[in-house]
């Protein structure tokens, strides 16, 4: 497998990762954010 694979896949899955996490961890009570807003489309 080439090495440019890894340096190509890696960024992507680490900002996969945080985009899920920062969707899935809810927002402190009363604050409204993009996040907020995304998880209530996905969970309709």
């Amino acid at each position: 497998m080439p090495d440019w694979w890894l340096e190509a896949t890696l960024p992507t899955v680490v900002f996969g990762i945080l985009l899920v996490l920062w969707v899935a961890i809810p927002a402190p009570e009363g604050e409204s954010d993009l996040a907020s807003r995304l998880r209530d489309r996905f969970c309709k």
